[in-house]
């Protein structure tokens, strides 16, 4: 999944081959003279980049999507979602650590692409990531700390109720967590909460900071650019197919 991966960690090796669940190697099809960078559908109605007292780079980001909270978990969650995350290059490595039907516990490392005006590069990150469906949840930190020490952050989706998706969605009283929400008629899509803590072992000198969490909100927006489409994809496609049923 994508974690909000950071541009600086660039880490190999070459003797780790374990990629469970991923198809094709690791690889996608996209070259990199082929990838356009993805601009946003719909400004998200926060996107904060802030500098927390005792990190590099704090973001906040919530918005709302057209697709019920399992769509989105499934995208997120998907071991080959680099075909909707363009800047993932290619997955390197995935194992499944723990799996109890709802929590998956899941080692995962990525190599990441971006590009900021004129300049482009690959960055490697390597991360553990606790997956819980039942609350439509994704927990990311740290698998070894290098260049990165701290690289922490969460994915967290609500069902969207009302015509309103630029305002917090009301209770919808989850006490009952085997109800199937996508059956209730006034669902209208997802309210999504991403978060993510950043701080590099050694900090950029003072020239470079600046650009670095330029760089950085960048790839963010690209990244919610690529799950804004599709979501609206496969909310249009669960249309068609009522049409037509």
């Amino acid at each position: 999944m994508p974690a909000g991966q950071w541009l600086g960690w660039h880490h190999h090796s070459g003797e780790e081959k374990v990629l469970e669940g991923v198809d094709n190697s690791g690889k996608v099809d996209l070259d990199d003279e082929a990838w356009v960078p993805t601009e946003l559908m719909q400004e998200p109605s926060v996107l904060e980049v802030t500098q927390a007292k005792g990190s590099f780079c704090e973001i906040d980001v919530h918005f709302s999507v057209p697709l019920d909270p399992d769509g989105v978990y499934d995208i997120l969650t998907d071991p080959n979602n680099h075909r909707v995350f363009k800047n993932i290059k290619e997955v390197t490595y995935r194992k499944v650590l723990e799996n109890d039907g709802n929590r998956l516990l899941v080692e995962l490392e990525q190599l990441g692409r971006w590009q900021f005006l004129v300049f482009s590069g690959s960055f490697s990150s390597r991360v553990i990531i606790e997956q819980n469906q039942r609350e439509h949840s994704v927990f990311f930190d740290l698998a070894r700390q290098g260049v990165m020490r701290k690289f922490s952050g969460s994915w967290k989706l609500e069902p969207l109720q009302g015509a309103d998706s630029d305002s917090k969605p009301q209770a919808t009283g989850t006490e009952n967590s085997d109800v199937d929400k996508t059956s209730d008629p006034t669902m209208t899509g997802t309210w999504v909460h991403f978060h993510q803590v950043l701080e590099p072992a050694l900090m950029p000198p003072w020239p470079l900071k600046g650009y670095l969490r330029r760089v950085t909100e960048k790839i963010i927006r690209e990244m919610l650019g690529d799950l804004q489409r599709e979501c609206l994809r496969l909310s249009d496609f669960k249309k068609l197919s009522l049409v037509k049923t």
